[in-house]
């Protein structure tokens, strides 16, 4: 079995009919052609090639096409399996096989990625097997990697548009792409599942973190995934066999493309959400939030900008060291909150009117084990 072998067998084209009957037969061709297997990136479990008969045979779960049909194990010659995807795709995989046979094993390739490669492929690896009558096969499937540069991202370009619309939201959002892998959960969905690190179940299977997110997620989402179909209604989801959550939710299939898809899961308590950004707004404290490490204020309610005659430009222009308190007095603010007292801090404030007085802070801090920690000011009105 020689290199060259696997790249003709995987490059064949099918030779056109000349002659005056050409367009009819060719039509005739590409009508029977359509009716044939064909080889999708979304839902594939693996694949194997076999360059002796110049097939694949490969078997997808959940495959995106028009008609929703899930197929089980499929095989066609080459040229007609890998009909459907991009001609840079199939140089992949060319190359895939190759490496395979040459090296014994090839990958991970991106696949399926488009040719801007704005959204993350498909990783797919290649391992050579040698049949006891010597064929050699080349057999490939899609793989999270050995290391963290390569978790089969195949729906993380959704990430960061998700984190913006639920950042200050306490909706319970959770992303599973096509091959069941979590690519996102939001802050609502690691409290509401007492999730305490995100790392515990993003880049892992649904079906293998049952035990942390409880099985009801896990089987709505998977039905979803295999049946290509949205669902939306209200249930009591587990925990553990002792707590659960009664959620009205949504489980949105979506798929962007012939490849890239998922299952959006979105979800609010029973009793409705809530708003935080509003009730912060409301409050009739005065409350301020401070990057510790700028030193700027980054939020301040209603309440808090009428106290210390703060404009939106102000909170722009200054840390809060250089108008509202000295250095020294919000290191004492700082402190306080490290170690997490109840006792609130009196330290003297210069309010932009020129004006000072003392005010007695209830000091808090927020996303402490991230890089820029937020310090949370409450005072009386």
């Amino acid at each position: 079995m020689t290199l060259n072998a696997a790249q003709s067998a995987l490059a064949e084209k099918p030779q056109e009919t000349d002659g005056p009957s050409a367009p009819a037969e060719k039509s005739e061709q590409i009508q029977t052609q359509n009716d044939k297997p064909a080889l999708s990136l979304s839902g594939l479990q693996f694949f194997i090639a076999d360059i002796s008969k110049k097939t694949i045979l490969w078997h997808e779960v959940g495959s995106q096409s028009f008609d929703s049909e899930v197929k089980d194990l499929q095989e066609a010659p080459s040229n007609e399996a890998l009909r459907l995807l991009s001609p840079e795709d199939r140089k992949t995989i060319l190359r895939l096989v190759q490496g395979a046979i040459r090296e014994g094993q090839a990958g991970p390739f991106d696949v399926g990625g488009g040719p801007d490669h704005r959204i993350p492929g498909v990783p797919i690896v290649a391992y050579r097997y040698e049949l006891p009558d010597g064929r050699i096969l080349a057999i490939c499937f899609p793989s999270i990697g050995k290391t963290e540069d390569n978790p089969a991202q195949i729906a993380l370009g959704l990430s960061p548009i998700l984190q913006h619309f639920v950042a200050s939201s306490s909706r319970i959002v959770l992303l599973a792409d096509n091959f069941g892998y979590v690519r996102f959960a939001s802050d609502g969905f690691l409290k509401s599942f007492q999730i305490e690190d995100a790392r515990l179940i993003l880049g892992r299977n649904i079906s293998h973190i049952q035990n942390r997110v409880g099985r009801t997620i896990v089987s709505l989402v998977l039905a979803s995934l295999s049946r290509r179909a949205s669902a939306t209604g209200r249930g009591k989801f587990l925990i553990t066999a002792s707590e659960g959550l009664d959620l009205n939710y949504d489980a949105m299939y979506f798929r962007m493309g012939g490849t890239v898809g998922g299952v959006l899961f979105s979800a609010g308590h029973v009793g409705g959400d809530v708003d935080f950004a509003q009730v912060f707004e409301i409050c009739s404290a005065p409350m301020l939030v401070v990057n510790t490490k700028t030193r700027m204020i980054i939020a301040a309610n209603q309440s808090a900008m009428k106290t210390y005659n703060l404009t939106p430009e102000s909170l722009d222009e200054k840390a809060i060291t250089d108008s509202l308190l000295q250095a020294n007095d919000f290191q004492s603010l700082l402190g306080s909150a490290k170690q997490e007292s109840d006792v609130p801090i009196s330290v003297p404030v210069t309010t932009l009117n020129g004006q000072t007085k003392k005010k007695r802070f209830k000091c808090s801090l927020i996303d402490e084990n991230k890089d820029e920690p937020k310090l949370i000011l409450e005072t009386r009105s």
